[in-house]
């Protein structure tokens, strides 16, 4: 079409040149030149956005898989069967890296529910044992080493998509979820005299997974635990609006200063002030990721020196 449009003008600019020797200095024909002149350029510039929508329509049916025939008819076949070929291979690295994180944490949690056993065991037998730094040496070693598992089991879940593959919300007892992530941080808690006050309506249901919500809710838990003074308290209390739940938790310690309110759900983040508490940084990621693979969200609110507010949202009817 390019070399027809082209064919015409020179066409007209030798039949320009032709009357102006015929008619020299006759206005009528540059008038003529000039409108056919403007007719043809418009004419190029319409038929080149009409080949670019083109072009780009057949690329976006190709990214989306439909009326593939059309497209291997147009004049971009060779780059549309490569941009095909790119993908395909691109999806097919995509799944095996994903197949490969996800045995991968399938392998971290068989390897750490394994060690669980001779941990345990291993814990019990310190306890046996007479008073001695021997002995209170293997149990800190002990306790490192469930630390560090728990923390390695966390982190495959995070790498390994294990969360949205087996979460499975259903309606549950926000009363049953709050006693069972308390279960998990009570002894934590007694030993620093920090008292927990619960509030939470009679009857109250919303739609979570109870094991790994429980698991969300037991991590902010354990950091008010771990960040609250001794003989503090931590105030539990739900809420139902029209269609989610809110559950606030909140506590006596420090806070979180305001720069850092934002940075504390990445990975491996640790505060400027906490570098020195144990954990790596991967709770509150994983907290994260547990409530949103549910439709839910969770946001930290600053009171910087006087604790801090999270509230879990989660909702009560299924999209």
């Amino acid at each position: 079409m390019t070399f027809v449009l082209a064919v015409i003008w020179l066409f007209l600019t030798v039949a320009f040149c032709l009357a102006n020797c015929l008619y020299v200095g006759s206005i009528w024909t540059t008038v003529c030149y000039a409108a056919l002149t403007g007719i043809l350029a418009i004419c190029f510039a319409l038929y080149e956005k009409m080949r670019r929508w083109r072009l780009l329509d057949d690329v976006q049916k190709v990214l989306e898989d439909r009326d593939i025939s059309a497209v291997d008819e147009s004049e971009i076949a060779p780059i549309i069967r490569q941009l095909r070929l790119k993908r395909s291979e691109e999806e097919t690295r995509d799944r095996r890296v994903t197949e490969s994180y996800r045995n991968l944490a399938a392998l971290v949690s068989d390897i750490a529910h394994q060690c669980k056993t001779p941990l345990t065991a291993t814990a019990m037998y310190v306890e046996m044992l007479p008073a001695s730094a021997e002995a209170d040496a293997i149990g800190k070693q002990t306790e490192k080493l469930q630390f560090l598992l728990d923390a390695l089991v966390k982190l495959s879940r995070c790498e390994g998509g294990l969360i949205k593959e087996n979460v499975h919300p259903v309606m549950e007892s926000v009363e049953t979820l709050t006693a069972q992530a308390l279960s998990a941080v009570v002894p934590a808690a007694e030993k620093k005299s920090i008292v927990f006050s619960v509030d939470i309506p009679e009857g109250l249901t919303a739609l979570f997974d109870l094991r790994w919500t429980a698991e969300a809710l037991g991590t902010i838990l354990d950091n008010g635990v771990k960040y609250a003074p001794e003989n503090s308290k931590i105030t539990i209390a739900a809420c139902r609006y029209e269609t989610y739940v809110r559950l606030d938790i909140l506590d006596e310690g420090p806070g979180i200063p305001e720069e850092e309110v934002s940075e504390i759900w990445k990975r491996f983040y640790r505060g400027k002030t906490n570098r020195n508490a144990s954990g790596v940084g991967i709770g509150l990621t994983l907290c994260r990721m547990i409530i949103q693979a549910q439709g839910g969200r969770v946001l930290c609110q600053n009171r910087e020196g006087t604790g801090c507010r999270f509230s879990i949202f989660l909702q009560t009817f299924q999209n």
